[in-house]
C-alpha cells in the first residue's frame, strides 16, 4: 500500500512541476494568419499573384488498356486552368473517350507543374476524381475514383493563349473481369 502512496504522490508532483514549467514559459511569438497583418507589414501583402485563368479544349488519338478495344479511339477533354504561380496552376476538368462500342469518361481536380517560366515550358500534372469505364462487347461497366497524370510542352506561355501537346495516362481504380480499365492519349490542346 505505501508503494501505491508514493508512486501516486510522484504523478501528482511530476504534474504539478509540469504546469508550473508552462506557467513560466513565455508566450509563443506570433503567428502570421490570413488577416491578421501588423500595419508595418501592410504594404508588403497588399500585391499577391493574380491568378491566369484559361478555358481549354483538347482533342485527339486514345488507346484503351483493359477496355477489349484495340482500335483508335476519340478523346476529347474540356476544362479550366488557373496559374497560380510562375511555375504552378490548378486544374478542372471533364474528359471522355469514345468510339466503337468503348466509353471512357472521368472528371477531376488536380495540378501543374511546369518545370520553367519561360514561353515553351516541359510540365507534369497530375488529376484525382471520378470516372466510369464501359469495355467493347461487354456488359461489365467500372465506376469510381479516378486519376490522371500527364507531361507534355506548352507553347507561347507568355501570351494570353498557350497551345499544348501531351501524353496522358487515366485509370479508374476498379478492376473488371478484364483488368482495370485505362485510356492512353496524345491530346493537342488549346488554351484560351
Amino acid at each position: 500500500m505505501k508503494t501505491l502512496f508514493i508512486i501516486f504522490c510522484s504523478i501528482l508532483l511530476s504534474f504539478a512541476v509540469q504546469a508550473q514549467t508552462v506557467q513560466n514559459t513565455p508566450p509563443p511569438a506570433r503567428k502570421n494568419r490570413v488577416g491578421n497583418i501588423d500595419p508595418g507589414e501592410k504594404e508588403k501583402y497588399r500585391t499577391r499573384f493574380e491568378a491566369k485563368d484559361s478555358r481549354y479544349f483538347a482533342f485527339g488519338p486514345g488507346f484503351g488498356t483493359n477496355l477489349n478495344n484495340k482500335d483508335v479511339l476519340y478523346a476529347f477533354t474540356f476544362g479550366y486552368e488557373w496559374e497560380v504561380g510562375t511555375q504552378g496552376a490548378l486544374l478542372a476538368e471533364l474528359s471522355g473517350v469514345f468510339g466503337d462500342g468503348t466509353t471512357f469518361a472521368s472528371g477531376g481536380i488536380g495540378g501543374k507543374y511546369f518545370f520553367t517560366d519561360e514561353d515553351t515550358s516541359p510540365f507534369v500534372k497530375g488529376l484525382f476524381g471520378m470516372g466510369l469505364a464501359s469495355a467493347k462487347g461487354s456488359s461489365d461497366t467500372a465506376s469510381g475514383f479516378a486519376g490522371k497524370v500527364g507531361v507534355g510542352m506548352t507553347f507561347f506561355r507568355t501570351s494570353t493563349k498557350h497551345l499544348e501537346v501531351s501524353a496522358d495516362y487515366s485509370s479508374i481504380f476498379k478492376s473488371t473481369p478484364q483488368g482495370t480499365p485505362g485510356v492512353v492519349v496524345i491530346a493537342l490542346t488549346l488554351l484560351y
